[in-house]
């Protein structure tokens, strides 16, 4: 997929995946024609919004992108980034809302990161043992300077992380990683002007002009 439409990909599922970016390739399982079905749907709706049109249009009719869509694309793909021990995750959106869970073995995810200097998975596996459910909630807010992201809760099994604790988390391991600041809006790609989270769907509206610029 293009670094643009990974991209717009990231502009709602960011805080998400990017612990695990990066990591090792896992294997590829056999998905039943549904699943590949709506997962190479959302693909090519993720590359419609990438484009980098040299042409203006006379149109950009908006691109909505459906849960099932979503959730079948991370399926099929996330196994060529996510970690060993972690399962692929589920997106759940609602309106000005995504909610993402996945299965995670800490064990099995410390690991895959033999580097000592990848503190973020040795912090968690310190804290967390065997598989547990972990699901992270945010409020997504969409205006004319991008996407802006602020986590609501974090829970891994039966345990809610204190927000102290994520603030920590986010701010001094995740960010300095993986250069992401939450305190600033994600740019748009190309011709998109706004994300509107629906109940079950995402929607990117689109125009004419150049709205990917933001600076982060």
């Amino acid at each position: 997929m293009p670094p643009s439409a990974r991209a717009t990909l990231a502009s709602i599922l960011v805080v998400f995946l990017l612990p695990w970016a990066s990591a090792s390739p896992g294997t590829s399982p056999t998905f039943d024609a549904a699943t590949l079905a709506a997962s190479k749907s959302a693909e090519a709706k993720l590359a419609i919004l990438g484009n980098k049109d040299p042409q203006p249009s006379a149109t950009y009719p908006a691109v909505v992108i459906t849960e099932y869509e979503i959730n079948s694309y991370l399926k099929v793909h996330s196994g060529e980034t996510l970690p060993k021990g972690v399962h692929p995750p589920t997106l759940k959106v609602q309106p000005e809302h995504a909610t993402a869970s996945a299965d995670v073995d800490f064990n099995e995810l410390s690991r895959s990161y033999p580097n000592p200097n990848d503190m973020g998975p040795k912090i968690l596996a310190a804290m967390f043992h065997g598989t547990q459910r972990a699901t992270i909630t945010a409020q997504v807010q969409s205006d004319s300077s991008g996407v802006r992201m602020q986590i609501e809760s974090v829970s891994v099994g039966s345990t809610t992380m204190p927000k102290w604790l994520i603030d920590y988390v986010v701010q001094n391991i995740l960010q300095p990683e993986y250069k992401f600041d939450l305190t600033k809006p994600l740019a748009y790609p190309d011709h998109v002007t706004k994300v509107v989270l629906g109940s079950g769907q995402a929607t990117f509206l689109r125009g004419p002009g150049k709205t990917g610029n933001s600076k982060q």
